[in-house]
């Protein structure tokens, strides 16, 4: 029984790397920005995951805080602030 239960305390860490860079691998490929940005929140928390798993929680917390809630949003903003709206053929120079 001792025995599984090492083998989960070491797998779990592992796992959550692999999940980490698949995540971190999936929003680079986004054409959408907003869909990475949301990606990006989910990478977050992984890595949020991870620290916890490591033993490391004022870590873990901050993590969580700034890599998956305030970065992805302040991303998200910028993206809709910064989009331009279409042209009509009725305001654009003819």
């Amino acid at each position: 029984m001792a025995d599984i239960n090492l083998i989960i305390q070491n797998a779990v860490p592992w796992i959550l790397y692999l999940f980490a860079i698949l995540g971190a691998f999936v929003c680079l490929i986004q054409k959408d920005l907003i869909k990475m940005a949301v990606l990006t929140s989910i990478t977050g928390f992984i890595l949020a995951a991870i620290y916890q798993v490591l033993l490391a929680p004022d870590v873990a917390l901050t993590q969580a805080v700034v890599g998956a809630a305030i970065v992805p949003t302040l991303v998200a903003l910028t993206i809709l602030k910064t989009r331009e709206q279409p042209v009509s053929k009725e305001e654009g120079d003819s």
